[in-house]
């Protein structure tokens, strides 16, 4: 092993990784020393190579502690590993363990006695190791450990999880087969919204759901979105994972719209009343548009909200005091998105406005002397922002609610995404704690091959840890706010993330993985999703490397099986018995053709179209894959009895070149993936309306309209079509 590949393994670079085809790709030292160098890492030399792997070498024998220590409650083995000094050995351990209350257990323990694990010389001092048992049971949660031995403090933080995650009574005890439905929530037309799907849509197809015996309901991410972004409007590469996105608040609905003779004038007035209507009639989602309006009646609900709610004069109202109250609970965190929204506000629409790292007087510095002052001269703007938070909040929460009030066994399933988009609050408010010049995707595979870029920047899986997982905590605390179940978007990312960047002249991206501490991450998820009762879905698609999922399973995570990618050893589709238990079944994803569109070979054409091939060979391979594929298609809903009847099951074979579509076939696709074993099931909307078109094309952001398509029916509507009500009568049938 060459001197950068132990460094690079050292800091978590693999060597090598296995495709999704058995072919082993190796990782090149110039991909090493990229990722060294933007880790933090001297390695421009064989000398400082050698002086960092020491340095790194050396870091746990003089720190004492690991700084993360991380047991499931049914571990025998609570001990830690201790560095001390040969010569603080005959000294007692005194100890102290914090708990998030305050409260402090205090110990001692003889170290004499203690056996050595490991001895190492550092610069002419003996060190030993040894591992104390400081405590035997803890209770969940995190703790603050301080050993004091011979005059020297170290410290720890200690996580303390339940093995598995929490899961749903009766889905733990394997009891029943829940379904609903998946929605894409900016997709949802109405007569009522304001031309993108709001929480007021939301909450009618949950209704829908539940008078049609459905009990979860999944949408995409929701977090906050740059307002003025006309392009690159992913809901997975927002501006901030944390925090709702309030072009989704139903104006109409808040008490300031209601009541404010102002807004109604506003709201009134031809141009306004115009823009809604045009708005509506779009069939595709205008980010741009709908930011402008909205956030021009949300500015003046605020100034009446402001005058009759937070007027010292006339004394705080409830409504008020709910407000501030809000703000004091969210904390800092809050206050830096709010500075972020009016910092973006304020610069002015240029080239550069969307990112931080580019901002003027030192802007780009969270806690510069520009920006404290910024802060103080735009508090008002900066409340506003945190006004329009809170109705998000109030409404996703009301929407929420609705799912446990109609009695859901699960209720609203939410969606976190894998990486924090590199021009957004996260990275701005914790830039020491991400690798800011690196970035998260895919390796190249048949079906991309130049790989993928995602826009996000990774964790520095060191200076993670180091911030004892704040970042990572306040993440998925935040997102289990309102959630009975929380996808993990590309949930290997808890265990390794596909770092990638490009070079000049190359359109395939270079990269490696980057290993990450999966346990301590998932006896994180562990206790968050027991402190919110939410159950935890990992999305494990993709090249997953070997005993993830095993862990996955384990631990109680479910995993996200797509009928479409699920095969067996000879090729064909997987037959719904052999679905495991513990896993969320859906047809397919927001990343895949719908039912329609895989048959009539939508995906790969639209691929071809965006240039995602390399050649005219590849688009052709995988087109003559398809042609095969459907052939499987028909004879798996064949040896399932799926089709309606033989005229079905004749008119698929008949259709079998892919230019049109067999009659009914997305109640033969849905009937199928229903009958798994899988504890949950999810109905794409769009397959039960028929959509052909892809809503996102991974890998892409000019190239296609992604995640902008609406459905083609009205929510109001869905009722009285008869196709909702008819397919959720075929699943009802076969998840009873």
């Amino acid at each position: 092993m060459s001197k950068i590949e132990e460094l690079a393994k050292i800091a978590g670079v693999s060597s090598e990784y296995t495709d999704k085809v058995g072919q082993i790709h190796y990782t090149t030292d110039e991909v090493r020393k990229c990722f060294l160098k933007d880790m933090g890492y001297p390695c421009d030399s064989d000398s400082e190579i050698d002086a960092t792997i020491k340095k790194l070498d050396e870091t746990p024998w003089r720190e004492g502690l690991d700084c993360v220590n991380a047991f499931f409650t049914d571990e025998q083995d609570t001990s830690v590993r201790l560095h001390i000094p040969e010569a603080d050995r005959k000294d007692a351990a005194v100890f102290e363990i914090e708990d998030e209350n305050g409260r402090i257990i205090k110990g001692r323990t003889e170290l004499s006695s203690l056996p050595v694990l490991e001895r190492r010389n550092i610069d002419g001092t003996e060190y030993v190791m040894l591992a104390p048992v400081f405590f035997a049971k803890l209770t969940p949660g995190y703790y603050h450990l301080t050993v004091t031995v011979g005059g020297q403090k170290y410290q720890s933080m200690i996580i303390m999880a339940l093995p598995k995650c929490y899961l749903v009574d009766g889905i733990a005890e394997e009891k029943f087969r829940v379904y609903g439905l998946a929605v894409q929530l900016y997709a949802l037309r109405s007569k009522g919204n304001m031309g993108i799907g709001d929480f007021t849509d939301l909450k009618n197809v949950i209704k829908l759901v539940a008078k049609n015996g459905g009990d979860i309901v999944g949408v995409n991410p929701l977090g906050a979105m740059f307002p003025e972004s006309r392009s690159d409007v992913s809901p997975y590469r927002t501006l901030s994972r944390v925090y709702l996105n309030y072009a989704y608040i139903d104006l109409t609905a808040v008490p300031e719209y209601q009541e404010a003779p102002q807004v109604r004038a506003l709201a009134e007035t031809p141009d306004v009343k115009a823009g809604i209507e045009h708005l509506r009639r779009l069939d595709k989602v205008d980010y741009y548009g709908v930011f402008k309006l909205k956030l021009q009646l949300l500015r003046a609900m605020y100034d009446y909200f402001k005058s009759e709610h937070l007027n010292a004069e006339k004394g705080i109202s409830p409504r008020g005091r709910a407000f501030l109250d809000f703000v004091k609970e969210k904390g800092e965190k809050f206050e830096n998105i709010c500075l972020f929204e009016a910092l973006l506000e304020k610069h002015g629409i240029d080239g550069t406005r969307n990112d931080w790292r580019y901002w003027p007087y030192n802007y780009d510095k969270i806690r510069s002397f520009h920006t404290r002052e910024f802060a103080k001269m735009n508090r008002e703007l900066m409340d506003f922002y945190a006004y329009c938070h809170w109705l998000a909040d109030i409404q996703l929460a009301e929407a929420a609610e609705l799912c446990q009030k109609l009695g859901m066994k699960v209720g609203l399933y939410l969606d976190s995404p894998i990486g924090a988009a590199s021009s957004g609050v996260e990275v701005w408010e914790n830039r020491s704690i991400f690798a800011e010049n690196m970035g998260i995707g895919a390796p190249a595979d048949p079906m991309r091959p130049r790989g993928q870029s995602w826009g996000f920047a990774p964790y520095h899986p060191q200076k993670l840890r180091m911030a004892y997982y704040e970042p990572f905590i306040h993440l998925i605390r935040e997102n289990m706010k309102h959630a009975k179940a929380l996808r993990i978007d590309h949930a290997m990312g808890l265990m390794r993330l596909f770092w990638v960047y490009f070079v000049q002249n190359n359109p395939v991206v270079q990269g490696a993985y980057v290993y990450y501490n999966m346990k301590e991450m998932v006896a994180i998820l562990s206790i968050e999703s027991h402190r919110a009762k939410c159950m935890v879905i990992g999305e494990d698609l993709g090249t997953v490397p070997p005993g993830f999922r095993e862990y996955m399973f384990e631990h109680g995570l479910l995993s996200n099986k797509v009928f479409f990618r699920q095969k067996d050893k000879d090729g064909s589709y997987l037959a719904p018995d052999k679905y495991q238990y513990l896993s969320l079944a859906q047809a397919s994803t927001h990343d895949q053709a719908t039912a329609y569109g895989y048959w009539l070979d939508e995906d790969i054409n639209t691929f071809n179209g965006c240039s995602l091939y390399v050649n005219e060979e590849q688009f052709k391979n995988n087109l003559a894959a398809r042609a095969s594929e459907r052939a499987l298609l028909i004879r798996a809903f064949s040896e399932q009895n799926t089709f309606c009847d033989e005229k079905c099951l004749e008119d698929a074979k008949a259709k079998l070149d892919g230019h049109s579509v067999p009659d009914r076939l997305e109640y033969a696709v849905n009937q199928y993936v229903a009958r798994t074993k899988s504890a949950i099931f999810l109905q794409r909307i769009e397959d039960i309306y028929g959509q052909v078109v892809m809503e996102n094309v991974p890998g892409t952001t000019h190239e296609y309209p992604n995640w902008r398509v609406k459905l083609n029916i009205d929510v109001e509507d869905m009722e009285t079509d008869g196709r909702f009500r008819s397919i959720f009568d075929v699943i009802r049938a076969e998840r009873s």
